[in-house]
């Protein structure tokens, strides 16, 4: 089960591809479910993006917050 914060992250990921650190304890946890994985590392930090898991979850979140 994820937490408010990791829900958190996980929707700030899928609505605005805002590039967060990949060491954050949140995507580390969202790696972890496999929710999250590492798209590329440059200089500027890592770039993240939801696995086909992550959008998923987020969009049976989305739908099921319309009920």
């Amino acid at each position: 089960m994820l937490s408010h914060h990791e829900l958190a992250t996980l929707m700030l990921l899928g609505d605005t591809g805002k590039r967060l650190e990949a060491l954050d304890p949140d995507v580390l946890a969202l790696r972890r479910y496999e929710l999250v994985e590492i798209r590329q590392r440059d200089p500027q930090g890592s770039t993240l993006q939801l696995t086909r898991q992550g959008r998923a979850l987020l969009e049976r979140l989305r739908t099921g917050a319309g009920r």
